[in-house]
C-alpha cells in the first residue's frame, strides 16, 4: 500500500487528473464488504492491495510451495485471526486458483484458545523456541500494523522512505473537531503536506466517504 500510495500521490502532484484520491486502506474484509455495497461508485479509490492474510496465503502457495517442492493443492494454509470477517474473506472466489483457496482455514483467536485448552497444552511448561522465518525478517512497521491507525502509518512510513530515503519520525494523529471517532495528521514530504485520516467504526467511515462523494474531502489517504 505504501508503494501504491506514493505512486498515486506522485502522479497526482505532477498534475495527472486521472489519479483517484484519497487512497483507502483495503486490509479489513468487513470494511471492504461495506464499501462494495454502500459506495460501489467509488470502487476505484481503495488500495488494490490484498489483506495481509490473503497476501500470505498467496505467497505461501506459490513462492514457498516452490521452495518446499510441493504442489499448492497439497499445502494447507491456516490463518489465526481476531476478526470473524476473515472467515468470509478466505472463501471469496477471487482468492483461489482453480478452486484451490490461498487460505484454507481461518480460526478465530477464541477458537485457538479453546483448541489449546482441549488439547491440554500447557504453554508455561513448553520449551522456548524461535519462530520459523521462511520469508526473512519482519519490518519495523509490523508491530504497529494491528493497532487502529497502524495500517496507514505503516504505508505512510514506506512511502516516506521511498520518497525521501529517510525514516519518518512519530506521526501524531489528533481528533478532528466536530467529528467524534475521526482523527487526522499532517505529514510533510518535501514541499508537500499530506493529510492523513483515520475513521473508527463504519458510521464514521460513512461520514468521510460522503465527503469524498461530494468532493469535499481534504485527505490524501484514509484508514478505516
Amino acid at each position: 500500500e505504501g508503494s501504491e500510495f506514493l505512486d498515486r500521490l506522485t502522479r497526482f502532484l505532477d498534475g495527472d487528473k486521472s489519479v483517484k484520491l484519497p487512497i483507502l486502506t483495503s486490509c479489513c474484509p468487513g470494511w471492504v464488504k461495506f464499501f462494495e455495497h454502500q459506495f460501489s461508485e467509488l470502487l476505484d479509490i481503495p488500495s488494490t492491495a490484498k489483506s495481509p492474510q490473503q497476501m500470505f496465503g498467496a505467497i505461501a502457495k506459490t513462492y514457498y510451495a516452490d521452495i518446499l517442492g510441493i504442489p499448492r493443492e497439497k499445502m494447507v494454509v491456516v490463518s489465526i485471526m481476531p476478526c470473524l470477517a476473515k472467515k468470509y474473506e478466505c472463501a471469496r472466489p477471487e482468492f483461489a486458483v482453480n478452486g484451490n483457496p490461498d487460505v484454507d482455514i481461518v480460526l478465530s483467536t477464541r477458537e485457538l484458545a479453546r483448541l489449546i485448552k482441549r488439547m491440554n497444552i500447557d504453554f508455561a511448561n513448553l520449551p522456548d523456541e524461535d519462530f520459523d522465518a521462511p520469508l526473512g525478517e519482519s519490518t519495523g512497521a509490523a508491530p504497529i500494523f494491528g493497532a487502529t491507525g497502524g495500517v496507514i502509518e505503516a504505508a505512510l512510513r514506506t512511502a516516506y522512505e521511498l520518497a525521501t530515503g529517510e525514516t519518518l519520525t512519530n506521526v501524531n494523529f489528533e481528533a478532528v473537531r466536530g467529528m467524534e471517532g475521526i482523527r487526522a495528521a499532517k505529514v510533510q514530504v518535501g514541499p508537500h503536506t499530506l493529510n492523513i485520516g483515520i475513521a473508527h467504526e463504519l458510521g464514521n467511515a460513512r461520514k468521510l466517504l460522503e465527503k469524498v462523494q461530494a468532493g469535499e474531502s481534504e485527505f490524501h489517504a484514509i484508514e478505516i
